[in-house]
């Protein structure tokens, strides 16, 4: 059997491809299959996995129409073949001997998900970030953990898929898998595994380069202007009711993925605001409806709110909330 299976999808790299592939064949460790799946790229991206695909038979190449990256990382999951599987980013970097390192600490921790830091890129300059190894929950190092030791800590860990390393059978044993849809693909896997696993373990170190702000990437927009937020609640309530956990995690749930969509209110594209502030509504009045426990009671937003005044009506909402307990 093979090691470790690396998933990459791929679409419109072509710039920074080389110096993702050449930053995983470079590493100390080898027995890996990469599986690049070619999200209908427009650009040289094909060409290039061909290339390297005919320097090296560890890589295995599929060339697909564009249906977005959570489709092309659940195709490349459904033909792995490794005892761990990785997901990177077509363009960004593993550092020096991580693949070597992340193995090894999942092997001797026999762990269902390991989970690291990752630097933030910005020009060619690695910082510390958002998902740097020190923003990780101190009280869980040195130890292997399972969901039910994190039950309301669950967003104290990173939701990114690349900064993980998986146990192929425990994904497949519970079919999770990423969420197909446009942005927050992988907040579906992250919720679904992290309530799953028997044997979490932290490394902290920084093993990746997360590029920001990529021309052309999703996440280069300072405007938001998809539904994600709301079709990543959606797709938690259902996981959260169909495995029977919903009591358990119904207010960690409800108040951290609503709070994104409200976030993304706020930074939302202005001419097409509209119809995100219309299904944003639908979705509050679900949340009053069903769960009449929350801040959300007390919170009336229009559409004209900035994301500064949002925030404020989210704060007064909880201090609301809080003096009627």
């Amino acid at each position: 059997m093979t090691k470790l299976s690396i998933i990459i999808p791929v679409y419109d790299v072509d710039d920074y491809l080389n110096e993702c592939l050449d930053s995983i064949l470079s590493q100390s460790f080898t027995d890996f299959e990469v599986i690049c799946v070619n999200d209908g790229s427009t650009d040289n991206s094909l060409e290039i996995l061909n290339k390297y695909k005919e320097k090296d038979n560890r890589i295995v190449v599929i060339n697909k129409s564009n249906e977005r990256s959570g489709v092309a990382r659940n195709y490349g999951l459904q033909i792995a073949r490794g005892e761990y599987v990785y997901f990177a980013d077509a363009d960004d970097i593993l550092i020096k001997d991580a693949l070597n390192i992340i193995v090894k600490a999942a092997d001797e921790k026999q762990t269902d998900i390991l989970i690291f830091g990752a630097y933030s890129y910005y020009d060619g300059k690695k910082r510390k970030g958002g998902y740097s190894a020190d923003k990780l929950p101190k009280k869980y190092l040195n130890k292997v953990f399972s969901y039910k030791d994190i039950k309301s800590r669950i967003f104290k860990f990173p939701s990114t898929a690349w900064t993980k390393l998986y146990r192929r059978d425990f994904l497949l044993k519970y079919n999770i898998r990423f969420q197909e849809i446009r942005a927050g693909q992988d907040q579906l896997l992250f919720f679904h595994s992290m309530i799953k696993a028997e044997r979490i373990a932290l490394l902290p170190k920084n093993l990746y380069l997360y590029r920001k702000n990529r021309a052309g990437s999703v996440t280069a927009h300072k405007k938001k202007q998809n539904y994600s937020p709301i079709y990543v609640f959606e797709a938690i309530e259902k996981l959260l009711k169909d495995e029977g956990v919903f009591e358990e995690y119904k207010w960690i749930f409800v108040n951290g993925y609503f709070s994104k969509a409200t976030s993304w209110l706020g930074k939302f594209r202005e001419d097409i605001k509209s119809g995100y502030f219309e299904e944003y509504i639908k979705l509050l009045h679900h949340i009053q409806e069903e769960y009449p426990f929350g801040w959300w009671l007390y919170f009336s937003p229009e559409i004209k709110d900035s994301y500064f005044k949002l925030k404020l009506k989210q704060f007064v909402a909880k201090k609301f909330r809080f003096m009627l307990k």
